[in-house]
């Protein structure tokens, strides 16, 4: 296959999935490697991640980082047949950054995925407890957690009350979440963030908001 026509090959993949191929991708498209190496080398493609790919010239995709670390965590399956959450789900600090919810800090890419997948450098995997798909939803073609099951997640991984009460308070404004709702899936958390074994997830909710300086916010109404 000469350059042209892997090109045009890689385009049909990559037209679907933020410009992004994978090398297995590209091998089941009939893109092999050394015709890969070669569109490397001519400057045609540009290596975004590791066995990752993006045709050069295009623009760089939003949280290309997370889509990359995704991609890589099953790369032989396109991006579109992943959808419902059975191969990775992003989670955490990163579906916060999906959602645009909190200042957490950037960095570690976030995700719920099997025990057996592969795992790159600054990925953190969480293997439990696993989402279920009402808590799932899809965010830019990728399948994130939602903001109630996002904030949920962070409680249990201990994050500091400032910074989740931020996510709440965004999430709530954005109209992602029901702050009332909410407050019975995390009572069992009061405890962890000094309040005594009595205390509701209504009290927790207002600890969470205080601590980030924020009062309960009117969602949005469109």
């Amino acid at each position: 296959m000469d350059y042209v026509d892997a090109l045009v090959t890689l385009g049909r993949v990559t037209a679907e999935q933020w410009g992004l191929v994978t090398a297995e991708q590209a091998e089941q498209a009939g893109v092999n490697t050394a015709c890969l190496s070669g569109l490397v080398q001519s400057g045609l493609l540009v290596v975004v991640g590791a066995h990752v790919f993006q045709l050069a010239g295009a623009p760089l995709p939003p949280h290309l980082d997370i889509k990359v670390a995704w991609l890589q965590l099953e790369p032989g399956t396109p991006a579109w047949q992943r959808l419902t959450g059975n191969s990775g789900v992003i989670s955490h600090s990163s579906a916060c950054r999906l959602h645009g919810l909190g200042d957490l800090p950037v960095g570690t890419v976030e995700m719920f995925a099997a025990a057996s997948g592969t795992v790159e450098a600054g990925v953190r995997v969480h293997h439990e407890p696993k989402p279920d798909s009402a808590q799932i939803t899809v965010v830019d073609g990728l399948p994130v957690t939602t903001a109630g099951r996002t904030i949920t997640d962070l409680l249990h991984t201990g994050l500091d009350g400032g910074h989740v009460g931020g996510v709440a308070a965004d999430a709530a404004r954005l109209g992602l979440v029901d702050l009332r709702s909410l407050a019975h899936q995390v009572a069992v958390f009061a405890p962890a963030y000094g309040l005594p074994g009595s205390a509701s997830g209504h009290d927790l909710i207002s600890r969470l908001l205080a601590d980030a300086g924020e009062q309960a916010p009117a969602p949005v109404v469109s």
